[in-house]
């Protein structure tokens, strides 16, 4: 194989029209590692830019990079900051110029710090070259996230919680829950919320008890719980008992969500009502957080 010479890749800002080979390049290079380690490929159509992609690198444009040799992508790093929080959502190389540092200048494109400032991300269990690259620069292993799925008629009946879910939240709704997520996920994601409630593809709820809110949860195109946050852990199950109970996939649909297993309570209920665990992820960070008691991370781009 011809040696790459990183000094000939050019990496540059990405632009809305390099997102659709970004993708391209993701489903590559995780089709490559599955591949690798055994494991299915993922059947992945890619005809247009999905709108919350697109809405990452409008927040974040400063921070999402390609590298380009000749006319094509082979590697593409995004990072979001929401507060103090720096958070990488996305780094891919192509399999053919792995291993000879372009990752690692990606990262450094990419990577913001200042004073207080957070850094995390999420990466495949089973990619223990990205954990490796990803520990170099302070990031440890934190907290499993399994993928847990289950077809709807395997979901055991369940009972209502004496909660009442509404799926059309106010302004007064959002706010409180950027107030929350200030506590229970270390850092607010307002720009998110405000595309959540917007996009179509998506359903924000809100949860209240008595009248009282208690909790939120977003269900998404895919069926995918994700996010969900309460103020307690005994409210936290509730809210996924009645988010499921509202939840409808079409037929062959699966719902799905990422079970922090640091909540043990929240994982004994996914198993007892059906779920079981299809992949594993890791979240690794520099600082302890969110607090996975009273939280469900959003698409794994975010947390």
């Amino acid at each position: 194989m011809q040696e790459i010479v990183i000094g000939k890749i050019n990496i540059r800002r990405c632009q809305r029209k390099n997102l659709l080979p970004a993708l391209r390049l993701m489903r590559t290079c995780v089709n490559h590692l599955r591949r690798k380690t055994g494991k299915e490929p993922f059947r992945w159509r890619i005809s247009k830019i999905p709108p919350f992609f697109d809405h990452l690198l409008k927040t974040d444009p400063n921070t999402f990079y390609c590298a380009i040799s000749g006319e094509k992508i082979i590697g593409f790093a995004g990072a979001i900051i929401r507060g103090k929080q720096w958070y990488l959502a996305y780094l891919f190389v192509h399999p053919r110029y792995q291993n000879k540092g372009l990752g690692k200048k990606l990262i450094q494109k990419v990577w913001l710090d200042s004073q207080g400032m957070s850094h995390g991300l999420c990466t495949f269990a089973f990619n223990m070259q990205a954990v490796g690259l990803y520990s170099k620069v302070g990031l440890m292993p934190l907290c499993n996230l399994p993928r847990m799925e289950i077809v709807p008629d395997r979901l055991k009946k369940l009972k209502p919680t004496g909660l009442k879910i509404y799926d059309t939240p106010t302004r007064a709704d959002i706010t409180w829950i950027n107030k929350l997520e200030s506590k229970i996920r270390g850092y607010p994601h307002p720009s998110e919320w405000r595309f959540w409630v917007k996009d179509d593809l998506y359903k924000p709820h809100i949860l209240k008890y008595r009248g009282k809110r208690v909790g939120y949860s977003v269900i998404g195109d895919d069926y995918q719980i994700a996010p969900a946050g309460a103020i307690s852990n005994d409210y936290l199950l509730k809210v996924m008992n009645e988010t499921l109970r509202v939840v409808k996939p079409k037929k062959g649909g699966k719902v799905k969500l990422w079970c922090p297993t640091l909540n043990i309570n929240l994982y004994r209920f996914l198993i007892d009502i059906g779920f079981r665990a299809s992949e594993m992820e890791i979240f690794m960070a520099d600082k302890p957080y969110p607090d996975w008691q009273r939280y469900v991370p959003a698409t794994l781009a975010v947390i």
